[in-house]
């Protein structure tokens, strides 16, 4: 038997283990269940015994028993459900690599899979990719080496290194290597098509995402990487990873994961379950926002795209958006801790029932060495004690007197059996008479307990007035831009409809001026994308969760909204902590003529380097005007549906109004073959697409159609790097489609590199 059949037999057998795994479970997940219907049976057939406190106690005590035994019944149906998810992604592609190593003398072999397998007799047969061990196979060389487990350094004797690709139990391809992943293995499988789902990258990790992926030290993590080159699968990794290495303390729902939008948290939602991790939700800062500020409506700005693309700079945007004004709106709340913040009557109806003066009174009467939040809680328990005794004035007046008496004789009349004593009656009236109080006063105990006797509105608009002219000069603001900005925002205030920037200062402003419990403790954070978070979105973060561990990652030459960068503000934000910085700055998505001809678009410096994968060079599509590129695109795309069958293919416009233009001169035949993706919101569902450029950063397709590049839509520096992010989405084909004249970014390209055609 040699080599490769020996690894097929293999392959057979721990399929044949995982398949029986699976078994098992199942018929351990129907007796789970069929226990635990039994027992929600037995459960609603009790009776709560009553005649004695102590019997009440003991039937209290069993209960909450019994509720126990069925919560850690689910932990284990949930545990199971789980792992059999993870065997189902094993059973076709139970591995994909092998490590020989001797230890101590004593020869071993270990076969590395998504999760661990073990066989009957409890034997180690697929070892977890995130296992100490398995650090061999991606820094490991052949010979004398070491691993870390457990902060002790083992050494051993690497003997193989083994990749295998495995599709459906059988062996496509394997191959013995020293490196971390052979460069033919690894161009195999970036050879693959593209899907609407990123998938994981476990097997071909490079040796610097791994170094990415296992630290454990650092407590801010910064990477930067150029289009293509792993960043995002990295990041996803490493949350993988990290879930792994603190799996006796870390829950899910401990960890905080953040994308630009809706279709990139769906193109990569598939990452994290194929690796056997779920119950993470990817979300936007904008519903992250939204969640923390439930009364208001969060909209960004629609300012964002065309700054981007026009290259003019929205200097207000900035300015709200930056570190600067979060530090200035700190000490705008230590400058008014002494007088306290804009209080609003508390009313009921029309009645002014404590005044705004006289709450500003009881703040000012708190001890004035105590932080703000403090003396709020202060003035909150004082406030509630104060509509205590309104309430208890109130119950004296005729109007609930009278109230409650025709409450009691409508009890009393359904309820002929009741006992009618005068002690009895008493007791019930003055119930009665606090409830209807109670029900009269419940709105304003609502407001005080949510500190809705401050004026956030009004408190947030004083602040920006107060905000230091030093700050205006440094953005090129006059006084001027900055009041037209004010008249807009208190507009948004009335129809409680705010921008993503001002409804992050809000949130800071209230939280500085009372407690706010935030219902998901994160202990882990990973932004990706990092470009396009501002720096105060990362202060609102670091004040929210000042101990958790940040893994920010993104491409500086991808940057489309107009806000700060908040890269450049990272040491100011974490003062404290030293941040690890990583470059990525080799492309694994695009081919060597694709990847040559993007660079072209980028300073020498930052230039791309490029994999060895090979292909075609990009092509430069004429036509004389649009509706001959549109019929011409509809023709191209309709000759290669057989060779492109398995592709994705994005025809990429620079706006979304171009977008919704090419769509619209489409037949209603062909618009029923693409899909038009002009909102962050939607997904992808086709595997033809129209999407405009900000959209389109992050995502891969198979071919890209770049449409009109003409003069007037590229010509200025900016455009450069929208021309990047366009070329860099490209895995194997590019095209670019140029009507009329082509861009004089374009001109500058050498001819070498492209080819030209009239379409």
């Amino acid at each position: 038997m040699n080599a490769r059949e020996y690894e097929q037999e293999h392959v057979q057998q721990t399929s044949t283990l995982i398949q029986q795994e699976i078994a098992f479970l199942d018929n351990q997940k129907k007796e789970t269940k069929s226990k635990f219907d039994t027992d929600m049976l037995e459960n609603a057939g009790q009776k709560i015994q009553a005649g004695s406190f102590e019997a009440l106690a003991d039937t209290m005590a069993e209960t909450r028993q019994h509720e126990q035994e069925l919560l850690v019944r689910y932990q284990t149906f949930a545990s199971q459900e789980k792992r059999q998810k993870v065997l189902k992604l094993m059973g076709q592609n139970p591995y994909f690599a092998r490590i020989d190593f001797k230890e101590d003398q004593e020869a071993e072999t270990l076969y590395l899979g998504i999760a661990s397998l073990r066989d009957t007799k409890e034997e180690t047969i697929v070892i977890d990719w995130r296992a100490p061990i398995a650090n061999l196979y991606y820094e490991g060389t052949l010979g004398q080496t070491h691993y870390e487990a457990h902060d002790a350094i083992i050494p051993i004797e690497l003997l193989l290194k083994r990749q295998f690709k495995i599709r459906e139990g059988q062996i496509l391809s394997m191959v013995d290597t020293s490196e971390a992943i052979n460069d033919d293995f690894l161009l195999e499988i970036l050879d693959e098509a593209s899907s609407n789902h990123m998938k994981n990258i476990v097997a071909t990790i490079q040796r610097s995402q791994n170094e990415i992926i296992r630290d454990t030290r650092s407590k801010v993590l910064v990477v930067e990487g150029i289009a293509g080159s792993g960043k995002t699968s990295a990041l996803l990794q490493r949350v993988a990873y990290l879930l792994y290495h603190n799996r006796k303390w870390l829950d899910n729902e401990q960890v905080l994961l953040f994308s630009p939008n809706h279709i990139f948290s769906d193109y990569i939602s598939t990452v994290l379950p194929s690796l056997g991790e779920s119950g993470i939700p990817t979300e936007t800062f904008k519903t992250f926002l939204a969640a923390l500020l439930p009364t208001y409506q969060i909209h960004t700005e629609e300012s964002h795209e065309e700054v981007f693309l026009s290259g003019q700079d929205d200097r207000v945007l900035r300015a709200k958006s930056s570190f600067a004004i979060v530090q200035s709106l700190y000490r705008y709340v230590e400058q008014i801790s002494d007088f306290g913040p804009l209080f609003r009557d508390l009313k009921l109806k029309q009645d002014v029932l404590i005044s705004k003066q006289q709450i500003r009174n009881w703040y000012q009467e708190a001890n004035p060495s105590l932080p703000m939040y403090q003396r709020m809680q202060l003035l909150q328990t004082k406030l509630l004690k104060k509509l205590g005794g309104l309430e208890k004035d109130e119950m004296k007046k005729d109007w609930a007197k009278k109230a409650a008496d025709e409450l009691v004789d409508a009890v009393f009349v359904n309820n002929p059996d009741m006992e009618d004593s005068e002690k009895a009656e008493r007791r019930l009236r003055r119930q009665m008479t606090q409830k209807i109080v109670r029900k009269k006063f419940r709105p304003l105990r609502r407001q005080i307990n949510r500190f809705g006797f401050i004026n956030y509105a009004k408190q947030y608009l004083h602040f920006l007035q107060q905000v230091p002219s030093s700050l205006l000069e440094h953005y090129q603001l006059t006084e001027e831009n900055w009041k037209t900005m004010q008249t807009e925002l208190l507009q948004d205030f009335k129809r409680k409809d705010i921008s993503l920037e001002d409804g992050t200062l809000l949130f800071l402003l209230m939280k500085a001026i009372h407690p706010l419990d935030v219902r998901q403790k994160a202990r882990f954070i990973f932004i990706d994308e990092m470009q396009d978070f501002s720096p105060a979105q990362v202060a609102l973060l670091k004040h929210l969760y000042p101990k958790a561990t940040y893994t920010l990652c993104g491409d500086l030459n991808q940057k489309v909204f107009g806000n700060e960068s908040m890269v450049h503000s990272l040491a100011e934000i974490f003062p404290e902590q030293e941040l690890t910085h990583f470059e990525l700055t080799t492309s694994y998505r695009s081919t060597e003529e694709i990847t040559n001809f993007a660079n072209q678009f980028l300073t020498q410096e930052n230039r791309v380097e490029l994999t060895a994968r090979v292909g075609d060079l990009p092509n430069i599509y004429y036509a004389n005007e649009k509706r001959q590129m549109i019929d011409g695109l509809v023709q191209q795309i309709e000759e290669t549906k057989e060779l492109a069958k398995y592709w994705r293919t994005a025809i990429i416009a620079k706006t979304v109004e171009e977008c919704q233009d090419l769509y619209n001169q489409l037949t209603p035949e062909q618009k029923d073959q693409v899909q038009l993706l002009t909102d962050g919101e939607d997904f992808m569902k086709k595997s033809l697409i129209i999407i405009p450029t900000y959209l389109a950063k992050g995502l891969e397709f198979d071919r890209v159609f770049a449409w009109n590049v003409s003069p007037e839509n590229y010509h200025t520096e900016q455009d450069k790097l929208i021309l990047y992010t366009v070329c860099t989405r490209a895995m194997h084909e590019l095209n670019l489609l140029v009507v009329d004249q082509k861009s004089p970014l374009l001109e500058q390209i050498p001819e070498t590199l492209y080819q030209e055609k009239a379409i």
